[in-house]
């Protein structure tokens, strides 16, 4: 064997025996200094695939130039292909050798693009990515519109515990989006816009016995993925996150003590005892530090964190009767007590309007709030995956292409959870 062609065999990683070796050389290739490994691809069939004639004759050589991979992508390596021609003698038919390195009719070793393929999975730019492998930019958009077909389209299946959201994707479009709500969350859908004919349609593509299936749908208090649930899902139980619940509580205490702050001036006491330390308001009550004490600067004294907050609280009655109802419905959320639940949502006196309006819409929907109170299921998945999808968009510099975005989007996911496929189709 020619120590050339078994060394460089072993460093380009290539078990095509096909393709021989005897070069290698420096030239300069688009500007650039590129390593450039000159091979014989041979022709391994003895009969013509046209008429099973088996004398073949030697028709020359087509020399092709192909990308491979580079461990320092300012040296770019190209593998310079020279391909035997044969020519029938019976038929005059014209073959030309292949090779498992790259694809008929392609300049782009298949190596490189399963490293494209890789980096898409990375959250990574895809010029970068063109730059580490030695191709274009639009090259990698080209791959990219090709992965669509890796994944299932299957119209008999849907999770039995799904939750739905939406995010902010295209020109600044809101998407929609439903996942897996129990095990490893795979992406069920994503859809170019969050229309209620546009959820409904999609939804009505499965059979009934499908669609009945689903034994609980997580959402937001977005009121009609309420009455798409309803529609589509006949025996789920509609389920509205905690996390939201508990959002839209704070948030209301959060305007109240801001509201209650500005009635004193900016340096008194008081003011000072609301402004600062923020954060330990928003806490559920059982989770403040009790035992270890810390210096508050802008009281100038040392105290727990739950003296801070009970501190604050006794500058104004409204505040503490909103803070004791919030506190209250966050205990039984987590001790699922759905009648405690209730009785304060129907009880609580001197609260602030805005905590007031937040519980006006509890009961409004209380059905699905007592749900909530009784279910492990919860919007933290699809809160999880919006999350990994902004960040997707953050280092891409946004998308203009829907479906450039949907590719880069469940690249990620195989990363994530590489041992499931998503039920992902692009809409």
């Amino acid at each position: 064997m020619d120590p050339v062609d078994n060394n460089i065999n072993f460093a380009l990683s290539i078990k095509d025996p096909n393709v021989v070796f005897y070069k290698y050389n420096y030239q300069v290739i688009k500007a650039k200094r590129a390593k450039v490994y000159i091979a014989t691809v041979k022709f391994d069939q003895k009969h013509c695939a046209n008429c099973g004639f088996c004398e073949l004759s030697h028709n020359g050589h087509y020399v092709s130039r192909v990308t491979y991979l580079a461990a320092n992508a300012s040296e770019p390596v190209y593998l310079e292909l020279h391909k035997e021609r044969v020519i029938c003698r019976n038929c005059k038919a014209s073959f030309m050798a292949t090779s498992d390195v790259v694809d008929k009719y392609c300049c782009i070793s298949r190596a490189t693009r399963q490293k494209v393929f890789m980096s898409l999975q990375d959250d990574r730019t895809q010029a970068s990515i063109a730059i580490d492998a030695g191709i274009s930019a639009s090259t990698v958009c080209r791959y990219l519109d090709n992965y669509d077909d890796l994944f299932r389209r299957n119209l008999n299946y849907l999770p039995v515990h799904l939750a739905m959201d939406e995010f902010r994707g295209i020109g600044g479009r809101l998407h929609f989006i439903c996942i897996n709500g129990a095990g490893e969350h795979e992406i069920q859908q994503i859809l170019p816009d969050r229309f209620k004919q546009s959820i409904t349609d999609y939804f009505k593509q499965f059979p009934a016995s499908v669609r009945a299936r689903v034994k609980t749908v997580t959402v937001d208090l977005n009121s009609y993925y309420q009455d798409i649930a309803k529609a589509m899902f006949p025996q789920a139980k509609i389920v509205i996150d905690c996390f939201h619940i508990v959002a839209m509580m704070t948030r209301a205490f959060n305007q109240t003590r801001v509201q209650t702050m500005k009635k004193y001036n900016k340096r008194s006491y008081e003011y000072r005892t609301l402004k600062f330390a923020w954060r330990l308001y928003l806490k559920y009550a059982g989770n403040l530090d009790e035992e270890h004490v810390f210096y508050d600067r802008h009281l100038r004294k040392q105290l727990t964190q739950l003296e801070r907050v009970e501190q604050g609280l006794t500058i104004n009655e409204e505040l503490k009767a909103s803070y004791e109802s919030m506190q209250s419905i966050m205990e039984n959320l987590k001790n699922q007590d759905k009648d405690k639940l209730v009785e304060d949502l129907y009880t609580n006196q001197n609260i602030s309007p805005y905590m007031k309006a937040v519980f006006q819409t509890f009961k409004k929907n209380l059905v699905v709030v007592l749900n909530a109170s009784e279910s492990d299921y919860t919007n933290g998945p699809v809160e999880s995956m919006n999350r990994m999808i902004k960040q997707i968009q953050r280092t891409a510099f946004g998308f203009r292409n829907y479906h450039h975005m949907i590719s880069r989007i469940k690249l990620r996911q195989m990363r994530t959870k590489p041992m499931k496929k998503t039920e992902l189709k692009v809409a």
